[in-house]
């Protein structure tokens, strides 16, 4: 569970670079569309997906803390397609 979330995670910060040339609100050190941002946020979800595999947490938080970073890596990278579609 934690490779395919930094694979998913390294594919969201490939796919925002691509969108650098796009869009003039996205670069790397924008304040809301900036890569250094997006890393940290992403860094904090693979985190959580990290925690959910540590069997010292209950299974009930183990699963809360896999399905929220799931699902925060999940929005970015369902943004980043929503915005490639736009821009295509």
């Amino acid at each position: 569970m934690r490779l395919p979330a930094g694979l998913a995670s390294l594919g969201v910060m490939l796919g925002h670079v691509a969108l650098i040339p796009l869009y003039p609100g996205f670069g790397l050190l924008q304040p809301r569309g900036g890569l250094v941002m997006l890393t940290i946020s992403l860094a904090i979800a693979n985190t959580l997906v990290w925690l959910a595999g540590n069997p010292a947490f209950s299974t009930h938080a183990r699963f809360q803390l896999g399905v929220a970073g799931w699902i925060w890596i999940l929005v970015q990278a369902g943004a980043q397609v929503y915005l490639h579609a736009v821009a295509g």
